[in-house]
């Protein structure tokens, strides 16, 4: 067959012959004709690096716009926030407090004549059960030796007897496990200290409901155990043992009694500590520094999130600094692509449409003013220059003076203005300044997400990864064709190669005709 007649496909599995018959080198012409035919290939690369960089930075502000709505603005939607109070007590050794959202202010007092205890007893003297080593340690003695099992019956939580059985040869340690292994039945529990050689049994609760009752344990060995061996108080033996005792104060000079020294009076959560013959005051306030922090932690918030918005609206872009190519970054130092890449990237989210709407919502609803009550500003949360994008800017004694003189407005602006009708049932009739903000946000992370997709995502369909998708395919295109034509460079190349050694093989027999011609 004429080689010259040979096309590309016919040749494409045969070896490369580089330059041996024209002495061209042609790795080197092929690489640069697909370099030239790469162009469109890097282009695609660098527009999929700019969207995936618009796509890092708007997910980057979702982030932090969930936050914001869901750390701060949610907050400050409730009215329980405005109603946080704090609670002074003249003697905190009688009786501390914190209040609860329904707490009134004021003053109330408090007279503590009896703590709630819980039921308990102990060995009365040493019961011999443990010997103390040389080493420190201790070798713990059989205290059942009746030669039998000795069952007690103490009374449970139900009000039924409960079996525990102690072995015969049994320690203290056995005892203490025996008792214990009951102690969810009974609310009782046992504990022995070695030092003291002593066993203690106390009541899981406080109040006379608590009780330690070993009256059902009739059998005279098994009485003897108790109070010979473990020599606890015989009253353990007595109908209804051992009880322990309800607290006794009084509140506002009425009498009070409680099982637990942990009681709530009119919204406030009292912790009895111990007793006097003096009155101890409790003094109910607005905490005022806890809702300031509340809103300031807001407003800091806010304004990170306002600025970092406005200064990607406002990004210089640098249109000389398109994304690095594989290629410009195996030629660069780390240091100058991080530094290109800077500029590259900047501007990525210039004056973008979705942020726009978003940035100039949140601004709105800040400066609005709620009907019949007030805005921001008439409590002291005010909006800076105009060079400063919609920062805010809290004066720390206006609002603390409104929150401590006029929490009702304070509360309106944020949570609301409610009304209760004739049935008592309270509906929100004007939005706060913070149900707005969250309803705001929630549209402008819902339209972020359209457009940029959220990690969240199993597959993602938004605007942002579509186009992603699209240029994916494009260049895996793109790719198969460069193949492609690396392919039928190196076949033309060859055919070539090809050619030109058949035409000098021709030339060199006809030199070789003419030579014997001449002879």
């Amino acid at each position: 067959m004429d080689p010259i007649s040979m096309n590309s496909y016919n040749v494409s599995n045969l070896l490369r012959i580089s330059g041996l018959a024209t002495g061209l080198d042609t790795d080197s012409i092929v690489q640069q004709l697909i370099r030239a035919a790469s162009i469109p290939l890097d282009r695609l690369e660098q527009q999929k690096q700019w969207y995936q960089w618009q796509q890092e930075d708007l997910r980057d502000i979702n982030s932090q716009l969930m936050s914001l709505r869901n750390d701060n603005v949610f907050k400050l939607k409730l009215q329980g926030t405005f109603m946080a109070k704090t609670v002074t007590s003249s003697n905190p050794s009688v009786a501390t407090a914190t209040a609860g959202a329904n707490a009134v202010n004021g003053s109330y007092t408090i007279s503590v004549s009896q703590l709630a205890q819980a039921a308990t007893t102990a060995s009365t003297d040493k019961i011999g059960a443990a010997t103390k080593n040389s080493d420190g340690t201790y070798t713990y003695n059989a205290l059942n030796n009746t030669g039998s099992d000795i069952t007690l019956y103490l009374k449970g939580l139900d009000g039924n007897d409960k079996e525990i059985i102690i072995k015969n040869g049994a320690t203290i340690k056995d005892v203490v496990a025996a008792i214990n292994a009951k102690t969810n039945e009974t609310g009782v529990s046992a504990t022995y200290d070695p030092g003291l050689d002593r066993l203690f049994l106390v009541s899981n609760f406080t109040g006379t409901n608590s009780k330690i009752d070993f009256s059902g344990t009739t059998d005279p060995t098994a009485q003897n155990f108790l109070t010979t061996t473990l020599k606890l108080d015989s009253k353990v033996l007595d109908t209804g043992g051992i009880t322990g005792q309800d607290a006794l104060f009084t509140f506002n000079g009425v009498q009070m009694t409680s099982s637990t020294n942990n009681v709530t009076v009119a919204g406030i959560n009292i912790t009895l500590t111990g007793t006097s013959n003096s009155t101890t005051t409790l003094t109910v306030l607005t905490d005022v520094d806890k809702i300031y922090n509340t809103i300031k932690s807001f407003v800091d918030s806010y304004n990170d999130i306002i600025t970092k918005i406005n200064a990607k609206l406002t990004e210089k872009r640098y249109y000389d600094y398109p994304p690095l190519t594989s290629e410009q970054k195996q030629a660069m130092k780390d240091s100058d692509i991080k530094l290109w890449e800077e500029k590259a990237r900047s501007g990525n989210l210039n004056n973008d449409e979705t942020l726009m709407r978003v940035y100039y919502s949140m601004r709105n609803v800040v400066s609005s003013t709620v009907s019949g009550v007030g805005s921001l500003s008439s409590i002291g949360i005010t909006t800076g220059q105009w060079y400063e994008g919609g920062k805010l800017y809290i004066d720390e004694t206006k609002l603390k003076d409104a929150i401590a003189n006029d929490l009702d407005k304070v509360m309106k602006i944020f949570a609301g203005v409610y009304e209760t009708d004739s049935n008592g049932n309270t509906t929100l009739k004007t939005s706060g300044i913070a149900q707005n903000l969250y309803d705001t946000l929630k549209q402008g992370i819902d339209a972020i997400t359209r457009k940029a997709g959220s990690t969240a995502q199993l597959y993602d369909t938004s605007f942002i990864g579509n186009r992603i998708r699209e240029i994916d395919d494009r260049i895996a295109q793109m790719q198969r064709y460069l193949n492609d034509l690396e392919k039928r460079y190196y076949a033309q190349f060859t055919q070539l190669e090809m050619y030109v050694g058949q035409m000098n093989s021709q030339s060199a027999w006809l030199s070789q005709q003419i030579g014997v011609m001449m002879k």
